[in-house]
């Protein structure tokens, strides 16, 4: 298998986008607060902090987002759990991390703090003019990692809770946000005290890393979640899709297999396809969470399993035709009908537009300008 260029298809089918979304997430948060008894709910704080933390003549400031919640906090000893933050606003965040949120922070005793990342979700330190070319020298890890100092020096300074000043931190994060978390607890262990980094390439950088790296931990949690079965069927489909790329005569089969809005025209429609199946089995290893969740895309829990379950699944079949080709998209549907649980496990697609831009709960904003 190989990685593909898209993340993700429409989350905002569940919550709405932008404001709507965010808004739809903290109602539900707070329900759910609310019938487990626990108060206060998770709480949405800005903190003002320097836009630029190395130069002492530019006292510009931004505001910082970042949520605090208190929920589990047990004052006599509880730890603080430091969410890095990485891009996109930081509710969707918050509400695809139950293992940090729920899990973590009631056994510990935890205060927990989700921090946002600078130039994403409301944390704009130009406003409208954020991402004006002059403005993006200001969009650096550097910058974000002390953003997140800072944040960690504002909580422990709490004047209601001062023993928060001693507490141990431990930060987490996922992807990219992992990556800032471990490099934190490298630069700053004098205020980090542990680092849990998820799906993190830290090292994967050119000549330090097999490139292939990613693919070949991804193949392995498909043959560990569905047998040797589920990953033959699967590199066999990607096989037999890369031989059709060449033959029109099966453009109509492929669109009718994926459910395409249009049938193909040209090879490279083929490559997309091929990339966004791709990635769609490949993000699933990185949220392949025993329960379902909506932070991509609404999965089931435990998706790769379920992919498996999906891709082992034969439809009857009646067998070619007189005149018709042996060739009959098996391995191909077996493909389609795994892929399908991650881009379209509810059915929310009326049909695949792999023209279309696709969105997700990552904001690409930063990584494209």
């Amino acid at each position: 298998m190989a990685l593909g260029t898209r993340k993700a298809f429409h989350s905002e089918t569940v919550f709405g986008s932008g404001f709507e979304h965010e808004q739809k997430i903290k109602d539900q948060i707070a329900a759910q607060k609310s019938g487990l008894g626990v108060d206060p709910a998770p709480m949405e704080m800005n903190i003002t902090t320097r836009v630029d933390h190395f130069n002492g003549s530019n006292s510009d400031t931004y505001e910082m987002r970042y949520i605090i919640d208190w929920s589990h906090y047990n004052s006599s000893q509880g730890p603080i759990l430091f969410y890095a933050g990485n891009e996109g606003g930081i509710w969707n965040f918050y509400n695809n991390s139950g293992f940090v949120t729920k899990t973590l922070a009631e056994k510990y005793g935890a205060l927990v703090v989700f921090a946002e990342h600078r130039y994403y979700g409301t944390s704009m330190p130009f406003g409208n003019e954020t991402f004006e070319k002059d403005n993006l020298r200001f969009l650096t890890i550097e910058q974000v990692m002390w953003d997140y100092v800072d944040l960690l020096n504002f909580i422990k300074a709490n004047e209601t809770d001062t023993g928060l000043k001693d507490r141990a931190t431990i930060l987490f994060g996922g992807s990219y946000g992992g990556m800032l978390a471990s490099w934190m607890r490298m630069k700053y262990p004098n205020h980090f005290q542990g680092a849990l980094a998820s799906s993190a390439p830290i090292l994967w950088f050119e000549g330090k890393t097999d490139p292939n790296a990613y693919t070949v931990v991804a193949s392995k949690v498909f043959k560990k979640m569905g047998g040797q079965e589920c990953y033959d069927l699967l590199s066999r489909g990607f096989y037999e899709l890369t031989n059709l790329m060449y033959d029109p005569s099966k453009y109509q089969g492929i669109k009718d297999t994926f459910n395409m809005c249009d049938v193909p025209t040209h090879p490279a429609n083929i490559t997309t396809l091929i990339g966004i199946m791709s990635d769609s089995l490949g993000t699933m290893a990185m949220v392949n969470y025993p329960y379902p969740t909506n932070f991509v895309n609404p999965l089931p829990a435990w998706p790769m399993m379920e992919a498996c379950v999906q891709a082992k699944t034969f439809p009857p079949s009646s067998g070619p035709g007189e005149g018709e080709s042996v060739f009959n998209f098996t391995n191909v549907m077996a493909l389609q009908r795994a892929a399908n649980v991650f881009y379209n496990h509810t059915g929310q697609e009326a049909c695949l537009d792999i023209k279309e831009e696709q969105s997700s709960g990552l904001d690409t904003s930063g990584w494209t300008v």
